[in-house]
């Protein structure tokens, strides 16, 4: 899913209109001031926590991760929330539901109707560079359809600027970190409270899809965005397999299994692909076989041979590599609940060290995958996805970092690498 990008220019502007001295004043203010701001809370160095609460990944500080609240968010008076997952919710979550504070919906309140010039500029941005690669060839669906009833979805509005802001933080000095958190806190919530009944209509369908797409793009900025990224991804795919999808009033129509692989097959076929870097293919497979004697459960077995037909595939069948590599990605909607749980749990070693080869050989993959883009009228941003295999070497045990070696070299190759000189020149 979720790819790269290039920059564009976007400058920052308050919403704010200049003091009018017409305007009349509260006097509960002048009559009860506000109480002094709170003193900041010094830092102290620490390991990098990755199921953290939001103001502790904001403030840069170690969470505790307890719940409901941690300990550094009653210090500091703060509203503590953790990561809401789509489609499933633990019992965590279900006793201490996600809730925006007061100082994240300042930005963008609950009424949909209600923007701010930030918010415009960024939904802007979405049309015009942000939006999905995904379906293929089908980018009218994101600057025309979407667009036209994403206003009466609050969870899919979210969802966008969401995308839009983290996007816009990738390929410029906008510094809308905030936003793109602010925005993400709100449609998880939102969201996750409408999957929690049946849709009304196609349309309540089709934003359900969009905004768990939009968020899973959104989360291959995100420096610890592995754990949400799968958990998006699957979301979509469970979506996906409602029956809507099949008949041509969905705007994803396009997105059907059969047809986005008849168009794939098309593209390789003309665009002259035979094989990727042998040398690089030989480093994988070696690095495969050796990841071989982990215990792993069954379904963790099965990503495991799927990952080895579509690197043994990758020397000279460019279209069976896409077929079985994209079948990685429908894999998650398969597991059970507990089996997922299992999968995207950092203390699984096992499948975290699966994981970071999953990233590296898509890396790989990316002669075969930038065929996605063909005819794309967006901007491709940098993401954050290989950065997480560093995430995952320094989280495994020490004795089993030896097994992601391989994931980490390639986590470190230069672009070009992937690509070649020629396309790099091309895009430049």
């Amino acid at each position: 899913m979720p790819g790269r990008s290039s920059s564009m220019d976007n400058s920052d502007a308050s919403s704010n209109s200049p003091d009018n001295d017409n305007t009349p004043h509260d006097t509960r203010s002048e009559s009860n001031p506000p109480p002094p701001p709170r003193k900041p809370i010094p830092r102290k160095g620490h390991t990098k926590s990755r199921r953290g609460c939001y103001n502790c990944k904001r403030r840069r500080i170690k969470c505790n991760e307890r719940h409901p609240k941690c300990s550094h968010c009653i210090k500091a008076g703060l509203q503590c929330e953790y990561p809401a997952n789509i489609i499933q919710t633990t019992t965590t979550q279900q006793s201490s539901p996600i809730s925006p504070s007061p100082l994240e919906m300042v930005n963008f309140r609950s009424t949909p109707a209600t923007f701010t010039m930030s918010d415009l500029r960024l939904f802007h941005h979405f049309l015009i560079t942000a939006y999905p690669h995904l379906p293929v060839g089908a980018d009218k669906i994101w600057i025309t359809v979407i667009p036209s009833f994403a206003h009466n979805y609050e969870y899919l509005i979210h969802s966008i600027l969401a995308l839009a802001a983290s996007h816009l933080d990738a390929v410029s000095n906008a510094s809308v970190t905030k936003e793109a958190i602010s925005h993400r806190i709100l449609a998880v919530q939102a969201l996750n409270e409408a999957l929690s009944v049946p849709p009304k209509n196609s349309c309540e369908r089709d934003a359900r899809m969009a905004a768990a797409m939009a968020l899973a793009f959104q989360s291959s900025h995100l420096q610890d965005g592995l754990l949400e990224f799968l958990t998006m991804v699957r979301g979509c795919n469970l979506i996906a397999m409602e029956e809507h999808f099949e008949y041509q009033e969905s705007a994803f129509y396009a997105f059907r299994e059969d047809d986005h692989l008849t168009t794939m097959k098309s593209r390789v076929n003309s665009s002259g692909i035979s094989a990727i870097n042998p040398e690089d293919l030989d480093l994988a497979s070696a690095s495969l076989r050796l990841i071989e004697i982990l215990n792993m459960t069954e379904w963790e077995r099965q990503f495991w041979e799927i990952l080895v037909r579509t690197v043994d595939s990758a020397y000279d069948r460019p279209i069976e590599t896409y077929t079985t590599f994209v079948s990685l990605y429908n894999q998650p909607s398969r597991y059970t609940h507990d089996e997922f749980q299992s999968f995207v749990d950092p203390s699984n070693d096992v499948a975290q060290i699966l994981l970071a080869h999953f990233i590296a050989v898509q890396a790989l993959l990316t002669p075969i995958l930038m065929l996605e883009r063909v005819g794309f009228q967006g901007v491709n941003a940098p993401t954050a996805v290989l950065g997480w295999i560093e995430g995952i070497y320094f989280n495994v045990s020490f004795g089993l970092r030896h097994y992601v070696e391989w994931p980490m070299q390639v986590a470190r190759y230069p672009y070009v690498r992937f690509v070649g000189q020629q396309q790099l020149d091309h895009d430049l």
